[in-house]
């Protein structure tokens, strides 16, 4: 299983091996190489099909069933990883891409995030991000299908597409996200 993960601020896609992905997540561990920790809101669908160079038109057909989450992004320390490596480290630490159990149907996608229902991230109470509205359909289409030029995607697999810029977490902070009806993330950063 790929986590192919489309950015915030558009621009090409990265992968995210399948050793980040978990579930559920009450404590992180930030390892000595790692300088800083910041978490970035995403909506993740799971592929309905496998295909490559997907046409817009034909895209939704690939999303099924999705969670909002969070990835975690690493800032790392001067000379504690190979410089040909960073790009690769920061996006693949272990238990960093945070989506919960509980998948929804896609027909449910509409309103899901709303100024009634935000996808806030806390940092010890206090919110640091609110995300109102998810992308269009079209432009989840238009993405997708921008990732799928390059690479093949399987049935099962996951695609995210990060909702929003990163938000710092630090050592002992408590980093909580609230999407949804009741979704719920939360995290001790160690």
């Amino acid at each position: 299983m790929n986590i192919l993960v489309s950015p915030f601020d558009g621009g090409s896609f990265y992968f995210r091996s399948d050793s980040t992905l978990i579930r559920l997540l009450t404590d992180f561990y930030i390892p000595d190489y790692v300088e800083s920790i910041s978490a970035v809101p995403v909506i993740c669908f799971r592929s309905e099909r496998s295909g490559k160079a997907v046409q817009e038109k034909f895209a939704a057909r690939y999303l099924g069933p999705f969670s909002c989450g969070l990835v975690l992004k690493a800032g790392l320390r001067d000379g504690m990883v190979y410089e040909d490596d960073r790009l690769f480290v920061c996006n693949a630490l272990d238990y960093s891409t945070v989506i919960p159990y509980d998948l929804i149907p896609v027909d449910r996608l509409n309103g899901h995030i709303s100024e009634s229902r935000p996808f806030e991230i806390k940092i010890n109470g206090i919110t640091k991000s609110s995300v109102i509205s998810c992308p269009s359909m079209d432009e989840l289409c238009r993405r997708f299908s921008s990732i799928s030029r390059y690479c093949s995607v399987r049935t099962g697999d996951m695609i995210a597409f990060e909702l929003g810029k990163a938000i710092p977490a630090g050592h002992d902070e408590h980093l909580t996200a609230h999407f949804g009806a009741g979704g719920t993330i939360s995290i001790v950063i160690h």
